[in-house]
């Protein structure tokens, strides 16, 4: 289902990736900073039901020169404890497929981010960010293709 951009629950998943599947390097993936941030695109909210929120969006910008997108995940409010993940999906043919960067774990406040993937000109090269936070029940949102 999609509502306002995002896809809430759906087919992402982050029950089979690890964050070692694009991390070191691995896939074409670059490592960056967990405060590095860029320009955002399609960012919003992923709310438990206790009311803790922790926001994340899409970011591009250039890492070592190359033009790059990222998911960025932050939080200040949320009640000690509570863990959240962000992860990145990364299709080359229009999102019927994707590789997925992630999940990266943020226990309590601060930020996150996924590893970086080189944008491209061709359009079927695409994006997508997913967070969840824990809850009852747990609580998943992803952003539309990018």
């Amino acid at each position: 289902m999609i509502t306002g951009g995002l896809v809430v629950a759906g087919p992402a998943s982050a029950a089979h990736a690890t964050a070692a599947d694009c991390s070191g390097g691995a896939r074409g993936f670059t490592d960056i900073p967990d405060n590095l941030t860029g320009t955002a695109v399609n960012g919003s909210a992923v709310v438990n039901s206790w009311g803790d929120a922790a926001h994340f969006a899409q970011h591009w910008g250039y890492v070592n020169g190359v033009k790059m997108g990222w998911g960025y995940l932050s939080a200040s409010t949320l009640s000690g404890g509570i863990r959240t993940h962000l992860w990145m999906d990364v299709s080359n043919d229009g999102g019927d497929n994707w590789i997925q960067c992630g999940p990266f774990e943020m226990w309590g406040n601060g930020t996150r981010t996924t590893a970086a993937y080189p944008t491209s000109t061709s359009s079927s090269r695409k994006f997508r960010v997913c967070a969840s936070i824990l809850g009852n029940p747990n609580q998943i949102s992803c952003h539309a293709w990018w």
